[in-house]
Formats: C-alpha cells, sequence, structure tokens
C-alpha cells in the first residue's frame, strides 16, 4: 500500500541550512516526486502518509535561488535510496524492478507509461518467473493511454533487447531471463517519440508470498 503520494510512511529530511519556508517546501515536492511519489507496490493506497522537512539554519549557510538545485540534488540523493528500500521491504516481495521509460513527449506521459508497467500484475508476475514476456511490457504501455510508435519502439530487459521495429528479438529471451533472475531487474522502453524525456518508477515483484499474506489479512 504505497501510493499514490507516498501512502503507509512517515519521513523526516532535516538540514542545518538556512533555507525559507517556501523554497524548502519547493525542493520538498520536487525531490518527492522522483523518489517517495515514484515507487508502487501494487498499485494500492493508504490513509496514511506523512514527508517532512526541517531547516534549522544553525550552519548559517543560506539557500537562495541559485543554491536551490543543491538542496534538491541533496534531498534526491538522501530519499532515492530510502524510497528503493520502502520497495525492496514490499509484502511477499523477492525482486526489485525498476521501470525506465525515455524519449517521452513529456515527463508526464513518461510517469505514466512507467507506472503503468509497474503495476501491471502479469508483468510483476512474469519477472517473479524471470519471464522475460516482452508483449505484457509493450501491452501495458499500450493500454497506459499515452501516445506512442510501436515501430520506432525499443523494449530492453537488463542490457538485451528484446523489441524493435514492431517485432521481438525471441533469440535473446534467455539472456533476459537470466537477468530476471537476479534481485534487481531493470526494463527500460523507449517511446520513439523523438520527445527525448524520460522517468523511473520502481516496483517489486507480484508472489505467492504477497497473496498469502493478503489472503490471511484481518482487519
Amino acid at each position: 500500500m504505497i501510493e499514490p503520494n507516498m501512502a503507509t510512511m512517515i519521513g523526516m529530511l532535516t538540514t542545518d541550512a538556512r533555507v525559507s519556508p517556501a523554497l524548502l517546501r519547493q525542493a520538498l515536492l520536487e525531490s518527492a516526486r522522483d523518489t517517495f511519489n515514484a515507487i508502487t507496490v501494487d498499485g494500492e493506497c493508504s490513509t496514511n502518509d506523512t514527508l517532512f522537512a526541517m531547516a534549522s539554519g544553525s550552519s548559517g549557510v543560506d539557500i537562495d535561488d541559485d543554491g536551490y538545485p543543491l538542496l534538491v540534488e541533496a534531498f534526491l540523493a538522501v530519499s532515492r535510496p530510502l524510497a528503493i528500500d520502502i520497495v525492496r521491504g514490499g509484502e511477499g516481495a523477492t525482486k526489485l524492478i525498476a521501470v525506465a521509460v525515455h524519449d517521452a513527449r513529456t515527463r508526464d506521459d513518461a510517469r505514466q507509461v512507467a507506472r503503468t508497467i509497474a503495476n501491471s500484475p502479469l508483468v510483476k508476475t512474469a519477472v517473479h518467473g524471470a519471464d522475460p514476456n516482452w508483449g505484457r511490457i509493450v501491452a501495458a504501455a499500450g493500454r497506459s493511454g499515452v501516445q506512442f510508435d510501436v515501430q520506432r519502439a525499443t523494449v530492453h530487459v537488463g542490457d538485451v533487447l528484446l523489441f524493435e521495429h514492431g517485432l521481438p528479438h525471441d533469440d535473446a529471451a534467455p539472456r533476459a531471463a537470466e537477468h530476471m533472475k537476479g534481485k534487481d531487474v531493470r526494463i527500460d522502453v523507449n517511446l520513439g517519440t523523438g520527445g527525448g524525456v524520460a522517468a523511473t518508477i520502481w516496483t517489486c515483484d507480484l508472489t505467492a508470498e504477497y497473496v498469502r499474506i493478503n489472503g490471511e489479512y484481518r482487519t
């Protein structure tokens, strides 16, 4: 129960710099968008989520508009591994899956495609079984609501090209399956739009243990 908007978590980021409340909030929102709000376990949400940022100013270092990019970079550096650890700890999870979408027209388009793939039970179970089923990935991208050119799109699992120019590379499937046997799996989808924008969503595999945990759940 991790999305949307973080769900079931409490996070705190602190800095000893002096930052105005407005700038601090802006940096927190920007960094959370690609970390704590870029993770999903099963597409379900809870009613409880909080992320704080606090700036004491004790160092005497002032962060203004010029220093803002460094503040965001620092927040990202701290938040990303924490967010990824939440996914690794997902119910029944055995694999971390990074779904990266490239060459979208907008960042929102890239996130939407990546999130649709990441939340697909068929994709998540295929990864759990180390089945490099490119069709499930392309089908999820196709129902995301974002238009792309399937004749120019590509799908990689790890560094293995599985789909290109509307055709599969089935001879590469065994190498992709080997990558999927690991604990860290990467899926890269290039939409072929020429937009040049990318985004990543992190998720985990869907396992029998997840079904057992939630099937035995009592309120």
